[in-house]
C-alpha cells in the first residue's frame, strides 16, 4: 500500500481548487474495478498503526499546508491562496475553502483542529514508535514541532516539499528536534529540485529514503536519484517527557503552542 498525505501542489500549488478532494476520494474507490486498492489517503489528517511480530508503529499523517497558504496578495508565486492565480469565483464548495478570502483562514482552522487531534492521539499512544508524516518540513512551525517531539516522544518526522534530500540525525548539532530525527525526502517535484542534479546521481537532489524498523532502532538509508546510497542513520526510541497523561495538550489542554 501507498500511505500518503497532501502537499501544496495537490491543492494546486498557487491555487486551492485543483481537486484535492478527489485525491482523498480515490481511497474510497477500492470496490470499483479500476482501483487496485493500494492508494491510502482517507482524509487530510489520519493515523495508522502497523503491527510487527514484536513491536508496533503509529504513523500520523498531518496536513502542514498552512505554511504555504498566505493572505492572497503576498508570496503570490508560492501561495495556495494567491489572488494572482485563483479565480475570483473559485470555491471548493462545502468542503472548503469557500472562496479566496476564506482560504488562509480555512487552512489555519485545519491546522488548529488537527493539532488538537494529533496531541490527543500521541498522548494515548502505546506503540513502540511514533512517526509523523507531513509535507512541509518542520522548520516551519518550529516551536510547535519542538513541543510535540519533547512532550510525546515523537521518534521521527518525515517530510518533503523541498526536493532536496536531508537527513537530520538524532545527534546532529543543527537538529532543533534532537533526539527526534527529521527526514526531508527529495522525491517528486516533476522537473524541479533545489539545486542542479548531477548526471551520475552523486548528489542529494531528488532522492528517496528506505526505512528499516526493529524494536531497537530505525535505520534510515538515503538513496540518490541515481540509486547510490548517500547516507545511513540509526534512530533510537525517544522517551516522552515525564508528564501525566493529557497534561500537555490533546483533549485536556487543547492545541497548545501548535
Amino acid at each position: 500500500q501507498w500511505l500518503g498525505v497532501l502537499g501544496n501542489h495537490d491543492y494546486g500549488g498557487y491555487k486551492f481548487t485543483n481537486g484535492w478532494d478527489q485525491v482523498i476520494g480515490y481511497t474510497w474507490a477500492g470496490h470499483l474495478e479500476y482501483s487496485q486498492d493500494r492508494w491510502v489517503m482517507p482524509a487530510q489528517y489520519w493515523k495508522n498503526r502497523v503491527w510487527y511480530p514484536d513491536f508496533s508503529v503509529d504513523y500520523y499523517f498531518i496536513d502542514s499546508n498552512v505554511f504555504s497558504a498566505w493572505f492572497p496578495d503576498i508570496f503570490v508565486e508560492d501561495n495556495i491562496c494567491s489572488r494572482k492565480y485563483n479565480f475570483v469565483s473559485g470555491s471548493c464548495g462545502p468542503e472548503g475553502p469557500h472562496d479566496l478570502e476564506d482560504c488562509p483562514r480555512w487552512f489555519a482552522n485545519l491546522w488548529r483542529d488537527q493539532a488538537k487531534w494529533l496531541e490527543g492521539h500521541l498522548d494515548v499512544s502505546t506503540s513502540d514508535w511514533q512517526v509523523v508524516v507531513t509535507h512541509i518540513p518542520p522548520d516551519a512551525g518550529k516551536e510547535g514541532w519542538k513541543h510535540l517531539a519533547e512532550t510525546y516522544g515523537v521518534d521521527l518526522v518525515v517530510s518533503g516539499h523541498r526536493h532536496h534530500q536531508e537527513i537530520w540525525a538524532p545527534d546532529a548539532s543543527d537538529n532543533f528536534l534532537a533526539p527526534t530525527a527529521i527526514i526531508v525526502s527529495g522525491g517528486g517535484g516533476g522537473i524541479t529540485s533545489t539545486g542542479v542534479p548531477s548526471a551520475d546521481g552523486e548528489d542529494d537532489e531528488y532522492g528517496f529514503v528506505d526505512l528499516t524498523f526493529t524494536k531497537a532502532s530505525i535505520k534510515v538509508e538515503a538513496i540518490s536519484h541515481g540509486g547510490q546510497l548517500r547516507r545511513t542513520v540509526h534512530v533510537p526510541p525517544r522517551p516522552r517527557a515525564a508528564t501525566t497523561p493529557g497534561a500537555a495538550g490533546g483533549a485536556a489542554g487543547g492545541p497548545g503552542p501548535f
